[in-house]
């Protein structure tokens, strides 16, 4: 439902964008995703069921879904990262061979420590009685910090599984360097290593569940003229759930935004 919900939301945004709108009032960003067409009933089922993201995702914009399905993303423009426009030269037909099976490595790799390092440290130890009456303050804080940095590497696998299975089926292909290798990281989810080496919380959050921030930036941030940073954050609570524990981390996620 979450992952439909993007895509509802998303879609409905870059149709407004196209067809009610005009292009002086949009971003560039809005520009090169605006649907200038109304998708017939079975492009959006297509879009919102595909077999590849039904479960966990990783969200993509219609644009770039369509122009998969068409067969045009190897030789046509298309939205790159940050929603703007690249231009991609007609070349043959890239393999997704060698990005699968690197990604699928690292699920391997990622499901390993997950199995081996989350029995060590369990993220439920934390609010164990015992451990809450003898443990001194800073021992509960650095346990909390290692408990959770041991917890990670279970959306690692997950993420970069649904990337994969995403390249296999040929989609995920987002152009050639300058050096013509091809790039298939157009709908990645996450930056390991610069998840893991970042120096602020706000680098955090620009490598961690990517197209989920993106998501949050062209139908809140860019949309919302008060306080776009704390409209954004409360989006994002609502978007997680009910439990209490979503809105202290994201209102309090306000502050260290902003403070970085």
């Amino acid at each position: 439902m979450m992952i439909i919900t993007q895509k509802i939301t998303s879609l409905a945004y870059e149709i407004h964008d196209g067809m009610v709108r005009k292009d002086e009032e949009l971003t560039p960003s809005q520009r090169g995703l605006a649907v200038r067409r109304m998708p017939s009933l079975l492009e959006y089922v297509s879009y919102n069921c595909n077999f590849m993201g039904i479960l966990a995702g990783p969200l993509c914009s219609y644009k770039d879904y369509i122009t998969f399905i068409e067969g045009r993303s190897y030789h046509m423009t298309q939205s790159g990262e940050n929603g703007k426009e690249e231009v991609q030269y007609e070349r043959t037909e890239p393999s997704p061979n060698e990005s699968v099976v690197q990604k699928l490595l690292v699920c391997g790799l990622s499901l390993l420590v997950h199995l081996t390092i989350s029995n060590m440290l369990p993220v439920e130890y934390n609010i164990d009685e015992r451990f809450q009456a003898t443990a001194s303050w800073p021992t509960k804080i650095t346990y909390l910090y290692m408990s959770l940095l041991a917890a990670r590497p279970k959306y690692y696998f997950a993420w970069t599984l649904a990337d994969a299975i995403n390249n296999a089926a040929g989609f995920g292909f987002r152009g050639y360097d300058r050096n013509g290798a091809a790039h298939w990281d157009l709908i990645s989810n996450l930056r390991i290593q610069q998840i893991e080496m970042s120096t602020s919380f706000k680098m955090f959050l620009d490598n961690w569940n990517i197209q989920t921030a993106l998501w949050l930036k062209r139908v809140c941030y860019e949309r919302a003229s008060i306080s776009p940073t704390i409209q954004t954050f409360f989006l994002s609570a609502i978007w997680h759930g009910v439990y209490p524990g979503y809105y202290l981390t994201f209102l309090t996620g306000v502050l260290m935004t902003l403070a970085a």
